[in-house]
């Protein structure tokens, strides 16, 4: 199977004084921002910052407390979650399900064929374990297994929350790849990471989130000037 590459049209995410709360906790804080552009898109910043958080806004699984999510103009995420190729963490299934019916019913619901899944599988090198059932797979394998099941059918807009978390070199080489590839298909790619240094110069912007806020964004040309990304993250959430 060859991957397609063929250019999409420029994909834009906008967010308006979103708020969310748990309980009386306030986890998102009047966060607002706007793409301009298709690309990679990371949401750096620690633990407890809110990436995670508004992750599951964008994508639908928690609704907010108040503000706005917009993808390409549309309101709502059952709106445009057919857009949508999700991972976040934590990934979790029924323990006794196998890699097979797991994908098997991913493939149902995004209605593509076998040679779509054998292709995923044969990239992140998960055919030996097909058969396993999920409480039997590494932290490693999971991830491998959630990222699969975020690019079935070709979505348009990814999102990866902590992607890099549990991958050997091997798999985190395959994803830096991936990366570029889907950048250069002109896909929309919003990524949460701890550390910028992870990340290649691909980045279209990079947003550094604490205490549920953005407190600084950094573009392109920024992130490309300095060779040690996580020195500049360091540096902003010391200033926070």
């Amino acid at each position: 199977m060859s991957y397609n590459l063929k250019k999409t049209a420029q994909l834009m995410l906008k967010i308006n004084k979103l708020n969310h709360c748990y309980g009386k906790q306030l986890i998102i804080d009047q966060l607002s921002i706007e793409t301009s552009t298709s690309g990679l898109h990371v949401f750096a910043g620690t633990n407890g910052s809110g990436k995670s958080t508004l992750f599951r806004l964008i994508a639908g699984f928690e609704i907010p407390s108040n503000g706005t999510i917009e993808i390409n103009n549309i309101h709502y995420a059952e709106n445009y979650r057919n857009q949508l190729g999700i991972s976040l963490e934590p990934f979790k299934t029924e323990p006794n399900l196998t890699v097979s019916q797991i994908l098997t019913m991913a493939q149902l619901e995004k209605s593509v064929n076998s040679k779509t899944i054998d292709h995923w599988l044969q990239f992140w090198e998960l055919n030996e374990a097909i058969n396993k059932r999920f409480k039997e797979l590494s932290v490693g394998m999971i991830k491998r297994l959630s990222l699969i099941i975020s690019l079935i059918g070709n979505p348009q807009i990814l999102i990866w929350d902590e992607p890099f978390n549990g991958l050997d070199p091997l798999g985190i080489e395959k994803l830096h790849d991936l990366i570029e590839l889907e950048v250069h298909a002109g896909k929309l790619i919003l990524l949460s990471t701890h550390l910028l240094n992870e990340l290649s110069n691909s980045i279209e912007q990079a947003y550094i989130m604490d205490s549920g806020r953005i407190k600084k964004i950094l573009r392109k040309d920024e992130l490309n000037n300095n060779k040690d990304k996580s020195t500049i993250l360091k540096y902003l959430q010391a200033q926070a």
